[in-house]
């Protein structure tokens, strides 16, 4: 009888969160949905649409990052990224582009791009987050770089809007995200630099 009454109870439980609160469960667990073409990051009080732009197989070289554990960031991850294809002719001429002395660097800062990441899952998001964690260790001890290699898709603000009222920020918003190249990671892996910059 005990756990009668206490599967009911946690049954009817789960039924008014869901129903009488509107608590939503998002099975991957970081506020993001891909519907065809269409990404949406539920960000807490807003939710963020976009439009994926083809395909994206690309490996970055990390310069720098922020990982948001925030509520209400459109992106989940942002990184400075070198694409490897610019430091493997950067590094032709600067093997030592990557330092702050080198003749190289400034090359290396007018190809590194502002890269803003969705996540898709838990696993992409993990990832990033590691990444950006390597990056800052090594930075302080001056080891090896770290890079990432991202498959997923190019993604462009379709809108914002606030969840308690509707309303439509998207003007307000996009200004900041134009500097940024967006990204919707499905699979990101931590890479080692040296073997790709061969």
């Amino acid at each position: 009888m005990g756990r009668v009454f206490f599967f009911i109870l946690l049954v009817g439980t789960g039924w008014f969160l869901l129903n009488v609160i509107g608590v939503s469960i998002d099975p991957r667990g970081v506020g993001t949905k891909v519907q065809g073409r269409e990404v949406i990051r539920d960000a807490g009080q807003f939710e963020a649409r976009f439009r994926m732009v083809g395909s994206l197989h690309e490996s970055y070289m990390l310069f720098g990052g922020d990982t948001q554990q925030r509520r209400n960031s459109i992106t989940h991850v942002t990184a400075a990224g070198l694409p490897i294809l610019n430091a493997r002719s950067i590094a032709s001429v600067y093997p030592d582009f990557h330092r702050c002395k080198s003749l190289g660097a400034k090359q290396a800062m007018q190809h590194t791009q502002t890269l803003g990441f969705v996540a898709a899952d838990r696993a992409a998001l993990n990832t990033l987050i590691e990444a950006v964690d390597l990056f800052e260790k090594r930075l302080g001890t001056d080891g090896e770089r770290t890079c990432i290699s991202v498959s997923g898709a190019p993604i462009s603000l379709k809108s914002v809007h606030l969840e308690h009222n509707g309303a439509d920020i998207t003007r307000d918003v996009a200004p900041s995200l134009k500097e940024s190249k967006l990204i919707l990671a499905q699979s990101v892996q931590i890479q080692d630099c040296q073997s790709l910059l061969r």
